[in-house]
């Protein structure tokens, strides 16, 4: 749809093409769970498990 209808929309056509794409690697998702295992540590032991539902929400 966005191939036949860029001319129409081509700003929103880049932005779909940029966000809604498929990623050809796991790479984006792998960085993403280590990123959240480092909210977690023995340095931030005070966070309540409530408060970290809501950042691994985000």
């Amino acid at each position: 749809w966005w191939k036949i209808n860029k001319e129409k929309f081509p700003i929103l056509s880049e932005l779909a093409r940029a966000y809604l794409s498929v990623s050809a690697t796991s790479t984006p998702s792998e960085r993403l769970f280590s990123d959240c295992g480092n909210l977690m540590g023995l340095k931030r032991t005070r966070i309540s498990p409530e408060f970290f539902k809501r950042i691994m929400f985000l």
